[in-house]
């Protein structure tokens, strides 16, 4: 007798084989597809990414060239702040200057004015603000004249004693130290009318 493992198989329904075929070449089918998809779909989000990638690049460069424009127009507004500077402390010394100019005159006329007669003017040296003054007088009388009518000529000087001494030839050697005032301080004050 024959085993059963011996025994022929027979195919009593053919059309399942060709049904699995085609089942199974369906699903690869799909596979592929799925695959194609799944490639398709991450060249396009790789590509979106690129394009927002290159978006925010852009972007980025562009405030660059914002911050560099707006260095170079900071650079300029600080160059032209120290250039104004300048000129602001050039244009105060030239007006210092001028100030100076005009006290010099009005202290050589008071000192013209007020010198009196027995009194003599040697030396004028300025040390800052004040003028040292240097000479000789016949007397010490003409040195106090000298101080008084500096007072009356010039009070804003205010006129100062330094040194006086009496000399070898029986004449007075003074110095007189006086405030060589700016040009605001010696114009003449508006009367009540004016």
């Amino acid at each position: 007798m024959k085993t059963v493992a011996e025994v022929s198989c027979i195919n009593l329904l053919p059309y399942r084989p060709a049904a699995r075929r085609r089942r199974i070449q369906l699903l690869l089918w799909q596979l592929a597809g799925g695959a194609l998809l799944g490639l398709l779909l991450g060249l396009a989000a790789g590509a979106w990414l690129q394009h927002r990638l290159d978006a925010q690049l852009r972007r980025q460069q562009d405030w660059r060239n914002a911050m560099q424009q707006l260095d170079a127009v900071l650079l300029a507004g600080k160059r032209v702040q120290g250039e104004t500077a300048a000129l602001v402390l050039r244009q105060q010394a030239i007006a210092g200057l001028q100030e100076q100019r005009h006290a010099w005159v009005r202290m050589l006329a008071a000192l013209a004015q007020a010198m009196p007669a027995g009194a003599a003017l040697h030396s004028v040296r300025q040390e800052t603000a004040l003028v040292r003054l240097q000479g000789q007088a016949v007397s010490q009388d003409k040195v106090a004249a000298l101080l008084l009518a500096l007072e009356q000529a010039a009070p804003w000087s205010r006129p100062e004693v330094l040194e006086v001494r009496s000399a070898a030839d029986g004449t007075v050697e003074w110095t007189i130290r006086l405030a060589l005032a700016s040009a605001g301080r010696l114009s003449p004050k508006p009367g009540p009318g004016g």
